[in-house]
């Protein structure tokens, strides 16, 4: 609490402290509070403070009564352990003379003592004063006039000469008019005050004006007629430059051709401390300067960045200054340089632009090469030089897009040729992709979150290992304490083995195993399932991007067509292409085979179908409708399901069939079109023709001659050779339909002209097929061999029992064998004969073998032997021919067990040039006999005509047969 007195007046005020429950005091006052401020004291008219520091660890409360020595607005507050504060203390006069005041400063803290403080103050009668001692112009700009007005007042009752004195210092930067004058009685007097500081201020006033700051302080005084003491006032200032300043002198924008800008970044510097509005004025047709067409305010000390843009209207070179004026009328210039160039050709867009793009997906947009320079007449026709140059030849030109290897995008074609008056299309594609570096990164940080989880997995386990141990240790004592109430007591020998049976499932100590090494990045392979997994997770939390880049397209000019490499490049015709690719997050991923895009049906033989699914989720947060690309319908790829709706987190899944038809390898992409992205799906498989070896060799499995409803079986075995597994199908062509068809057809034998070309020969009655394949289907591995059996079983006697067999590897044929087989009622048979009658059933009921055994008469069966031999130099080869006599091994026991056979009058045949050898024999079962007939002809014998001759041949077994031999000797011309 402060207490104050006064010797010029008699009010007092009276504090009252009344303490609180808490012991603290509670101050009550009249006067407002006020805050922590600076005492100051006044002149006469004039508030002058004086500036008290106090410094106490409790608050303290300052009061007083409103006369001519007062308190400022601070009377109470609160003081920090060791800090301070300021009081004001406020000298007001009103009558000249001597003023005093006391104050007190009181504490809360009843143990600090009361801080006295004594005010004095001296009041002096002036007749004449200025109502602003201080004039402050604040910031001013060098070479600005500013002007203000000096206000004087006099109480005098006389009018009085005042004059007004500027220090030499300052006499060429400040002026007062007028500089002498009259004020009279209780009146005012005004003058004005000039300051135009120059950029001689620092030098001509060093001692009021501090150049690193650019503040100017200048004491002034007016000197009054008839008063001794002068009126002293100050003049503030802070002086500060208007420059502005380019970060560059000069801009050089190159060549730049007419069809692209030039863009050149610069900075503009406020180096006054005012706010300056800035301003191109007067810009060439061909220069743009953004932002805000070049217009703008710089705050204080501000740097701000423009864009200053070059694009030239014709070709030629260009010299010109950019003039930046400011509000104070200064003109600031920035020279500015380049070359106007007009290339040989142009594109139709210098900008592309690319629909929102997802990842692994892409987008083309077509662009045009065109060259429009035709001809040389300057005045008909846009000349094609660079600046002053010479004009390009008119001709076929060149270009090359140089892409950086980095950017997803291609552009094709990337080098070419332009005629005269012609254009070249190029497609430029967009492919977003996600770095290998940043795939690789994540699949390291996958592989050590899994690591973490499994050792966290292992520790979980060991601590519930450790518990149940625990528990085991104590169920001793338990089963003891609980035995009372139980019938039959668990032993501790049962405790024992239950703890054993528990311990035992206790995850081994990591020491034991092996230590984890952090996997490098190189050792992530772009073919394995981390890569995979980590390539799926990146595209799951990929964010929306977009990047922008420049593509250089090099023109050239090609001097001879005729000769290669003979083109000119030329700098300053490169043509620009600006390309802007925004990348979003698909809306369709693969789930299934780790997220791979790209499903390898691997080695299938031609033929054969191999199914496969792939698994699609929809990440985004709409619904999406499905469709798809067409395969080739003459590929062997095939969607074998349909398309649906997904909603947001769905899965389909796709089924896709692959049949190879040819061996080679088979390539193919499936689109899965949404509303705004595509899945490219990757296809490919291989066809491989399947090779299966057989065993039999010249296509023919001939089982000879068996008995009647007896049967025999043939084995041939087929090998795989292939790399893939085969299926093997056996038909026979008896029981394909195509044999029903031609059995409704007239019989060959019956139609003149026609040959008979059926494989299919005599089968059994009603119609079933004499052989029999197993087993009829069959998978062959890779390198194996399966065994095929062929069972020849006739129910009557035929001698042309033939069928055909086909072995198919799928819809091929790869083996064509042909069955033959015969069947005689009787264990003896005959071959070797030239054919004499058709090979298929006849209608005419023959003998059966009952008849036979009764001993009737049977037919004698004519045989045909026809030798031909050829005349060489008068020398005939002699010819031999075969007949073969065979008896059948039977199990029925009536069959009787040899064939006998003899020819009758062979000495007939020797006459005519023919010998049989041998001209009788016996023939065991199971076995056959040949018999050689050797024809010569005989001396004197006409060559034109044949020699014929017969003979009959008796066989002699279970039954009787004669056959008569009818042989035929030609002899031809070699």
């Amino acid at each position: 609490m402060v207490k104050r007195d006064s010797d010029t007046s008699s009010r007092t005020q009276k504090i009252q402290e009344m303490p609180n429950s808490t012991g603290e005091e509670i101050l009550h006052e009249a006067d407002p509070t006020i805050e922590n401020e600076s005492l100051m004291s006044e002149q006469p008219k004039t508030d002058r403070t004086e500036k008290l520091l106090v410094t106490h660890s409790e608050p303290v409360i300052v009061e007083c009564d409103e006369i001519q020595i007062e308190a400022g607005n601070g009377r109470k507050g609160e003081i920090a352990p060791y800090g301070c504060i300021k009081l004001q203390v406020i000298f007001t006069p009103i009558v000249p003379g001597e003023v005093h005041m006391s104050f007190d400063i009181v504490f809360s803290d009843p143990n600090s003592k009361s801080i006295p403080i004594h005010v004095c103050g001296v009041a002096s009668d002036m007749p004449v004063w200025v109502t602003r001692p201080n004039i402050d112009f604040k910031i001013c700009m060098y070479d600005r006039l500013y002007q203000d007005s000096i206000s004087v007042r006099s109480r005098s009752n006389i009018s009085l000469q005042l004059t007004f004195e500027v220090c030499k210092e300052l006499r060429n930067h400040m002026e007062i008019l007028p500089k002498t004058g009259f004020i009279q009685a209780q009146s005012t007097f005004n003058a004005q005050l000039k300051f135009l500081p120059r950029q001689s201020l620092a030098d001509d006033a060093e001692g009021y004006f501090d150049k690193d700051t650019g503040v100017l302080e200048v004491p002034m005084i007016i000197h009054v007629a008839d008063q001794t003491r002068a009126i002293p006032f100050a003049v503030h200032a802070v002086v500060t430059t208007s420059d502005l300043e380019f970060n560059k002198a000069v801009l050089d924008f190159g060549h730049c051709s007419l069809f692209h800008s030039v863009q050149f970044s610069i900075q503009i510097t406020n180096h006054s401390l005012l706010p300056q509005d800035f301003g191109f004025v007067q810009l060439p047709q061909c220069i743009d300067i953004q932002p805000n067409d070049g217009f703008g305010t710089l705050l204080p000390l501000e740097t701000f960045d423009l864009n200053v843009i070059f694009s030239p209207e014709i070709a030629k070179e260009y010299k010109f200054d950019l003039i930046c004026k400011c509000l104070t009328n200064r003109e600031f210039k920035l020279s500015c340089i380049g070359v106007g160039v007009h290339p040989p050709l142009e594109l139709s867009h210098s900008l592309v632009q690319f629909r929102a793009t997802a990842i692994y997906d892409a987008s083309t947009v077509i662009i045009y090469v065109i060259n429009s320079h035709t001809s040389l007449n300057e005045l008909s026709h846009p000349a094609s030089l660079v600046g002053k140059g010479e004009i390009a030849p008119v001709g076929p030109t060149a270009f090359e897009f140089a892409v950086p290897e980095h950017l997803d995008i291609t552009v094709a074609p990337s080098v070419g040729t332009v005629m005269p008056g012609e254009k070249c299309l190029v497609r430029v594609t967009f492919r977003p992709k996600i770095s290998d570096q940043a795939i690789k990164e994540e699949a390291v940080r996958m592989i050590l979150l899994a690591e973490e989880g499994k050792i966290l997995q292992e520790k979980t386990e060991k601590d519930e290992s450790n518990t149940l141990k625990a528990e085991s240790e104590s169920l001793p004592y338990s089963v003891t304490k609980k035995s009372t109430r139980q019938t039959s007591p668990v032993t501790p020998v049962q405790a024992s083995k239950e703890k054993t049976v528990k311990t035992s499932g206790t995850p081994k100590s990591n020491s034991s195993q092996i230590p984890f090494e952090s996997p490098k990045m190189e050792d992530i392979q772009k073919d394995s399932d981390e890569y995979a997994a980590a390539q799926a997770s990146l595209i799951r939390s990929f964010k929306d991007s977009v990047s922008t880049c420049i593509i250089s397209c090099f023109v050239g000019t090609i001097a001879n067509p005729n000769k290669p490499g003979s083109i000119q490049y030329s700098s300053s015709n490169t043509l620009y292409m600006e390309v802007r690719c925004p990348a979003v997050k698909p809306p369709l991923i693969v789930i299934s085979n780790q997220g791979r895009n790209s499903l390898n049906f691997g080695d299938v033989a031609t033929g054969h179908t191999l199914k496969k699914r792939i698994r699609v989720q929809n990440i985004s947060h709409e619904t999406v409708e499905l469709s798809s690309s067409l395969f080739n319908p003459c590929g062997p790829f095939m969607l074998m399901n349909a398309l649906r709706p997904l909603l947001p987190g769905a899965t389909h899944t796709l089924l896709i069939s692959f049949t190879p038809m040819e061996n080679k390898k088979y390539y193919e992409t499936l689109e899965v079109q949404t509303k705004n992205a595509a899945l490219n799906l990757n296809l490919s498989g291989k066809g491989i023709c399947p090779v299966v070896i057989c065993s039999v060799e010249d296509g023919v499995l001939d089982f000879g001659c068996i008995l009647a409803k007896e049967n025999t079986s043939c084995f041939f075995k087929l090998q795989n050779t292939s790399p893939v597994t085969t299926d093997v199908s056996m038909k026979l062509d008896s029981l394909s339909v195509r044999l029903l068809m031609e059995q409704q057809e007239i019989p060959v034998f019956l139609t003149p002209g026609k040959e008979r070309n059926s494989p299919v020969g005599t089968q059994n009655y009603h119609g079933l097929s004499v052989f029999s394949v197993s087993p009829a289907e069959v998978t062959i591995e890779p390198g194996k061999t399966h065994d095929i059996s062929v069972i020849f079983q006739p129910d009557h006697e035929s001698l042309y029992y033939s069928d055909r067999l086909q072995v198919e590897l799928g819809d091929k044929v790869a083996h064509v064998i042909t069955l033959k087989g015969a069947a005689r009622n009787c264990a003896m048979y005959i071959t070797g004969g030239d054919p004499l009658d058709v090979p298929v059933e006849s209608l005419v009921e023959l003998p059966t073998r009952e008849d036979a055994e009764k001993g009737e008469a049977t037919d004698v069966i004519p045989v045909l032997l026809t030798l031909k031999t050829t005349q060489k130099e008068d020398t005939l080869v002699p010819l031999q021919r075969e007949l073969v006599v065979g008896c059948l091994k039977s199990t029925q026991p009536t069959i009787k067990k040899n064939v006998e056979f003899s020819f009758d009058n062979v000495q007939s045949l020797q006459h005519k040039g023919f010998t049989v050898d041998p001209s009788r024999g016996t023939v065991e079962p199971g076995q056959k006999k040949s018999i050689s007939v050797i024809w010569m002809p005989p001396n004197g014998h006409d060559q034109r005509y044949p020699v014929s001759a017969s003979a009959l041949l008796t066989l002699k077994g279970d039954i009787t047969e004669i056959y008569k031999v009818n042989l035929i000797a030609i002899i031809a011309d070699a």
